[in-house]
């Protein structure tokens, strides 16, 4: 039975298995987005481990959605357009780092959109095209699994012509 809450102006539905990982359902409302709700359930539906991490309000200053997979993550989701998600992951580790906060690592949940490899090219080269907001890691959960993108350093050098 998966239990129903109101969030705002919409019902976000949690499974049983992931309400059970879930310290207090009430707190959501003030705690957590949407997107990182879905996110979060859909994981736990796939059988993917994560916990989520609550907003310390006595501190003021923002935090990474869940600890999963031996990191801290935050959670982005958007249509798959590359500005669009670039633009997510760019204000999100300028804002955290102006109140000292660390954001390196991202998971967008692409929800029933599919990605492309076009898209995916375009996210491997996120450094290159953002040195000044550059992250570590770059996880896609699409269609039930992760696919990880590798994270380019530079430029691919063209082959000579001989």
């Amino acid at each position: 039975m998966a239990y129903k809450r109101s969030f705002g102006n919409s019902f976000i539905e949690i499974s049983d298995k992931a309400k059970k990982n879930i310290r207090n359902i009430e707190q959501l409302k003030s705690e957590l987005t949407n997107h990182e709700i879905l996110t979060y359930n859909n994981m736990v539906n796939k059988n993917f481990r994560g916990t989520l991490i609550p907003i310390d309000k006595s501190k003021g200053k923002p935090t990474n959605d869940i600890y999963f997979a031996g990191k801290e993550w935050e959670i982005k989701r958007t249509t798959p357009k590359y500005k669009k998600i670039s633009n997510l992951m760019r204000e999100a580790r300028r804002k955290a780092r102006k109140q000292g906060v660390v954001k390196e690592n991202f998971i967008y949940e692409a929800g029933n959109y599919k990605v492309n490899d076009k898209l995916k090219q375009q996210l491997s080269l996120y450094n290159i095209r953002n040195p000044n907001n550059k992250i570590k890691n770059l996880l896609i959960f699409a269609k039930d699994k992760f696919i990880k993108i590798r994270l380019q350093k530079k430029l691919a050098e063209p082959s000579p012509p001989f």
